[in-house]
């Protein structure tokens, strides 16, 4: 709290306290009591004080405004001369209060400029460039599989045993002997390894690029992160499996084919019939956003005027459940013919991402590698590795028109 702010509040605190003075003794009927006008009087007399001391506060702070202020035109000092031909000569005073107005380390109003900055010669070469400290990225793709898979760290490659089929029972008749024995099947089991493939780049940049953008590091930094998610995204929706990340695109429990021009929303309805509804709880869509666009078009020109799609804040909801959207979801197209594809379940449950020792994506700074060639090497990588444990968690349907 400033002084004069302090001043003000004083000055309120008596002028409230002989307020409710008054007010007492016109309610009582009663004139003041000795002490109650000393107390008044006292209080009177500090408010004057108050008075003078911000009037005097505030003529200060008008001052110190004014001395900083430019002047508003240029002036002519008395030590100016006027030859007999009528011009005049400034004095020494003036050159410099003229002339400082363009010292761009002098705060002040005056706008600075060129004789003319279109032309080089006449003023363009003496217009200052200044770079904008801070680089403007391209937008990040959206990416959805590091939300929705289980991401956990790992030492070493991973065996995950999965159930390939279920128990199965069967009845038993009544016996005495061991004519009859219990019958049905027993589970089986496969297995899926964890592993880690590195993906990463090197950005090679000259000594003297570095030492002069500041902006550049960070930028390159946060760059690289960008290119390493995209390239996992990719792996982690249409990977082989096969030496790289297994994606999730033909790898689900369930698969049916419909086209939306026909079906609009009921294609996302018979979607969620493939998923066992064990897994509904934690289940969520994934799709391209442009594919989310298309099933509200297709929903309108079928007239299904039911609110399927909701938004709360920044969040899409498909029959009230979360939308994930991934740019490597592929669109529906009918030339080139491309079938699009949306995949509904619980990936949680469905997918697993290994993160080899850490889950950061790791960059260094390399010097020497590029020494002699004047160059330095920023590189970034991180290890990871996606496999399908549970692929009856989620259900794909295939966009065909």
């Amino acid at each position: 709290m400033d002084l004069l702010q302090q001043l003000n509040t004083r000055k309120n605190e008596l002028l409230n306290a002989n307020e409710q003075m008054l007010k007492a003794s016109i309610e009582a009927k009663m004139q003041l009591t000795d002490a109650q006008e000393t107390s008044y009087a006292a209080a009177v007399k500090e408010l004057e004080s108050l008075d003078k001391t911000i009037v005097r506060l505030a003529a200060i702070e008008k001052g110190k405004k004014e001395v900083t202020a430019p002047t508003s035109g240029a002036f002519v000092t008395q030590n100016s001369k006027t030859l007999k031909s009528g011009k005049i000569i400034f004095s020494n005073e003036y050159h410099q209060a003229f002339w400082s107005q363009f010292n761009p380390n002098r705060s002040s109003n005056f706008t600075m400029g060129s004789l003319n900055e279109g032309t080089s010669s006449e003023g363009g070469f003496t217009v200052p460039v200044i770079v904008e400290d801070q680089i403007v990225p391209l937008a990040p793709l959206e990416c959805a599989m590091r939300k929705l898979a289980l991401v956990i760290t790992t030492e070493t490659d991973i065996k995950i045993p999965v159930q390939a089929t279920r128990t199965t029972a069967a009845q038993k008749t009544e016996s005495s002997d061991t004519g009859y024995s219990f019958g049905g099947t027993n589970p089986s089991f496969g297995q899926t390894t964890l592993a880690s493939y590195m993906n990463g780049v090197n950005v090679p940049v000259s000594i003297e690029l570095a030492s002069d953008v500041s902006a550049l590091a960070p930028f390159v930094t946060m760059d690289l992160a960008r290119g390493i998610a995209n390239w996992e995204e990719d792996m982690f929706v249409n990977g082989s499996g096969s030496g790289e990340p297994q994606g999730v695109l033909g790898n689900a429990g369930a698969t049916i084919s419909e086209d939306l021009t026909t079906a609009g929303v009921d294609a996302a309805l018979d979607l969620t019939g493939q998923v066992n509804p064990y897994y509904y709880p934690n289940a969520s869509f994934l799709m391209n956003r442009l594919t989310g666009i298309q099933l509200a078009k297709a929903q309108l020109a079928l007239d299904q005027f039911q609110t399927f799609w909701t938004r709360v804040g920044s969040q899409d909801y498909l029959l009230g459940y979360p939308v994930q959207y991934s740019y490597e979801m592929p669109v529906y197209s009918a030339s080139p013919a491309v079938s699009g594809a949306i995949l509904f379940g619980d990936f949680k449950a469905g997918v697993v991402i290994g993160d080899r020792h850490t889950s950061a994506i790791t960059a260094r700074t390399l010097t020497e590698l590029g020494a002699l060639q004047g160059i330095v090497n920023i590189l970034g990588w991180r290890r990871s590795d996606q496999r399908i444990r549970r692929s009856e968690a989620f259900a794909q349907l295939t966009i065909t028109g």
